[in-house]
């Protein structure tokens, strides 16, 4: 089919089986990337009779898919790639690269060519945070290997360029285990999002917001202002492989999380507390399910989950997360319920959260455990007194009450008139 007057064969194969013409140019140079969320109107119609089919602007509502997932037809993965912000386009789309001989019934028949009119708005990367807010945006610029993500523990090769609104405030080579990004000057996000990469891949990553950046604390060498929002080039250059827990011996568990817990225990002592926790947890998941038969195995497992344990909640309560502190006490409690150091580390994060009572009865148990405690001996009289002082509190409160309730009401004045 010769191309008609005004397109263009813009299809990698230059096959004609997408064909552009440019209606209105966009007002930058800029393209969105693979892995960008898109944001668009179209108005869609068949090539054979100008039959329209769909339109967004009818819906009065944008469009908008992630680019080059496969969310969308061929054609417009190609056509939308080729776009700037602002642009508007007509593509004549070949059906190879639309719904191909099975069409879409009932509107698109069987090896349907289509046209499309196409505005781009604008884009932002693919939301890659933990928990899809948005505070990390990934834009590929080079695609890696498909399935080559590094893992946790993962040796890193990386070339970074950190920019903030476009100045450069890093430029290097880093080579860093992932999950020890900070001991490099790299912010939280950095690290997460590598773990989505590919092998070879470069891509540019947005990180905004106070969880993921630098936050109140920027390295002063890189004069940055609190909450800055960043930009990383990043080229993953390559990494080793970790072995999924899955595909580790009990043997393989058991190495691994002495090194995690070697490497927790030095990052404690230096204070870094996130990072020590990010080992610890490490081990948590290493051994959480591990259930080696040999007895052996089994022992040594259960003093490595029990120490990770304790070291969590000692990080958790350093970090006045009291709730999590309990949590991993008792964590720890199952594997050892006489441990002492579980229970007194559960009754002062109970006491701090102002439950003294339930506090108590923790420490009446070190006592029935170690009866010359005389630390637990001490904290059960703090708890008393927190206990009476509450008490009091609490009387002169209903006091008061009572002395409101009790007194008669006041006759109202009469108001005269004249």
């Amino acid at each position: 089919m010769p191309i008609p007057e005004g397109f263009v064969d813009i299809t990698p194969k230059k096959d004609g089986g997408v064909l552009k013409k440019l209606l209105k140019a966009g007002v930058s140079e800029e393209k969105p990337n693979h892995g960008a969320n898109v944001r668009v109107h179209y108005v869609g119609t068949l090539n054979i009779d100008g039959t329209k089919f769909d339109s967004s602007r009818d819906r009065n509502s944008h469009f908008e898919f992630v680019l080059g997932k496969g969310q969308v037809i061929k054609g417009w993965d190609i056509g939308v790639a080729s776009m700037q912000k602002g642009e508007k386009a007509d593509f004549i789309i070949r059906s190879e690269y639309a719904y191909g001989a099975a069409g879409s019934p009932p509107k698109i028949p069987a090896e349907a060519t289509l046209n499309f009119e196409v505005e781009l708005f604008d884009w932002a990367g693919e939301d890659v945070s933990p928990d899809k807010d948005g505070s990390i945006r990934r834009e590929v610029i080079v695609p890696g290997e498909p399935l080559t993500n590094p893992n946790e523990t993962s040796t890193c090769n990386v070339h970074i360029v950190g920019r903030h609104e476009g100045r450069v405030f890093m430029d290097q080579e880093i080579s860093f285990i992932l999950g020890e990004g900070s001991e490099f000057n790299l912010p939280e996000g950095v690290d997460k999002a590598l773990r989505r990469f590919t092998k070879g891949e470069k891509s540019t990553i947005t990180i905004k917001g106070t969880r993921f950046t630098y936050g109140i604390s920027p390295p002063d060498e890189y004069n940055l202002p609190t909450n800055a929002e960043l930009q990383f080039t990043i080229f993953l250059k390559e990494f080793d492989k970790v072995p999924a827990t899955w595909e580790m011996s009990p043997a393989d568990k058991i190495r691994h999380s002495k090194e995690a817990k070697e490497r927790g225990t030095q990052f404690l002592a230096e204070g870094k507390v996130k990072l020590a926790l990010n080992k610890y947890k490490r081990i948590e998941e290493i051994l959480e399910y591990e259930k080696s038969g040999d007895p052996e195995e089994k022992k040594e497992r259960d003093a490595l989950l029990l120490a990770a344990f304790l070291n969590i909640s000692l990080v958790y309560s350093k970090m006045n997360e009291q709730v999590k502190c309990v949590q991993y006490c008792d964590k720890a409690l199952e594997l050892s319920a006489r441990n002492v150091k579980a229970l007194y580390r559960k009754g002062n994060a109970q006491l701090t959260m102002n439950e003294p009572e339930t506090a108590q009865k923790v420490y009446e148990t070190i006592l029935e455990i170690e009866p010359d405690n005389k630390a637990a001996q001490q904290q059960i009289l703090m708890c008393k007194a927190k206990v009476k002082e509450y008490e009091q509190k609490a009387k002169k409160q209903f006091k008061g009450m009572f002395e409101k309730m009790s007194k008669p009401d006041e006759e109202p004045v009469a108001s005269t008139s004249n």
